[in-house]
């Protein structure tokens, strides 16, 4: 199991994630990401030309994914 984190990007400023999650693998943690991105976006008070994105980092911090929540339902990955 490695250990990913999941900033969130919105309005210009990150918000940090120092704890991270466990996922067996980095398709699972992508996964994960995605679905964070999707719950933002349901929020009514979202909103959804913010900006806002959820940025996948494994446990060496390179970025493996980024989900807009304003396109949710079509996450993009890099």
């Amino acid at each position: 199991m490695r250990r990913y984190y999941f900033p969130i990007f919105h309005n210009g400023e990150t918000q940090a994630d120092e704890v991270g999650e466990l996922f067996a693998s980095a398709e699972l943690a992508v996964q994960y990401g995605a679905r964070v991105a999707r719950d933002i976006a349901s929020d009514p008070d979202c909103d959804r030309g913010a900006g806002t994105v959820v940025i996948v980092l494994d446990d060496s911090g390179t970025e493996i994914a980024r989900h807009g929540a304003g396109n949710a339902a079509t996450p993009q990955e890099e």
